[in-house]
C-alpha cells in the first residue's frame, strides 16, 4: 500500500468480528491488533494482567468518576488523587492504540481505536454485526452452553461495550454514523466481509 492505512474493527459480540479483522490484516499482509493490546498495556502500566484484563472495555462506575473528561480523556479535579483504576487502564490503551498505529498500517480491533485515531487522515472505521439467531449459534459453539444462556451473554457483552464506547467517546457505538462501513458478517460470511473491507481499503489506496 502506499499510504499507512490503519484499518479499526467495531463488533458485536460473536458477530465474527475478531474473525474478520485478522482475516483482513491477512489480505492486506499488515499486523493485527487484539488481545495484544492487554499484554503492551500491562508492559506499559506493570498492572497485574488479569487486572488489565478485567477492565479491558468496560466503563468505569458512574461513582467512581472523580474529575473532568477532556476528549477521551479523564483528569482529576484534585491532582493528588489517583484516576480511577479503569480510566487509568484505558488512558494506557488509548496509548498503546496510538503507539501501534505510529508504527504503521494495521488493523486494530475494538477499544475505541477509532476515536482514538480520530483525527488521522488515513484511517478507515468499520464496524461488524450479524443478526441474533447467528450470533447465538456461533455463542454457543465456541462456549458450550444454552440457548438462553448465549442469548444473556451477548446482550450483556453488547452492553458492556456500548457503555464503555460511550463512556469515553460520547458516541453511539454501533451508529453506522460512526463508521466509514458497516458489514453483516452473519450474512456476508467471514471471508467475504474480509475481502469488501480490503478491496476497499486498496481502493482508497490508489485514489
Amino acid at each position: 500500500m502506499k499510504k499507512r492505512w490503519v484499518i479499526t474493527i467495531g463488533r458485536e459480540f460473536c458477530s465474527g468480528g475478531a474473525m474478520t479483522a485478522r482475516k483482513v490484516a491477512e489480505l492486506l499482509d499488515i499486523p493485527y491488533y487484539d488481545k495484544i493490546i492487554i499484554d503492551k498495556t500491562v508492559e506499559q502500566t506493570q498492572f497485574d494482567p488479569e487486572v488489565v484484563a478485567h477492565h479491558d472495555e468496560k466503563p468505569v462506575g458512574y461513582f467512581d468518576i472523580g474529575g473532568y473528561q477532556y476528549g477521551y480523556r479523564w483528569y482529576s479535579d484534585d491532582p493528588s488523587l489517583l484516576l480511577p483504576l479503569g480510566m487509568r487502564i484505558a488512558n494506557a490503551q488509548f496509548d498503546v492504540i496510538t503507539q501501534l498505529a505510529d508504527k504503521g498500517p494495521c488493523v486494530i480491533v475494538g477499544r475505541c481505536a477509532d476515536y482514538v485515531l480520530q483525527d488521522r487522515p488515513d484511517v478507515v472505521n468499520v464496524f461488524i454485526r450479524a443478526d441474533m439467531e447467528k450470533r447465538v449459534a456461533g455463542c454457543r459453539e465456541r462456549f458450550d452452553i444454552t440457548e438462553a444462556e448465549a442469548r444473556k451473554l451477548i446482550k450483556k457483552t453488547d452492553r458492556i461495550r456500548s457503555n464503555y464506547y460511550h463512556y469515553y467517546t460520547q458516541k453511539e457505538w454501533g451508529s453506522a454514523k460512526n463508521y466509514d462501513l458497516v458489514i453483516d458478517a452473519g450474512k456476508l460470511g467471514i471471508d467475504a466481509a474480509a475481502q469488501m473491507i480490503a478491496q476497499q481499503v486498496l481502493r482508497l489506496d490508489e485514489a
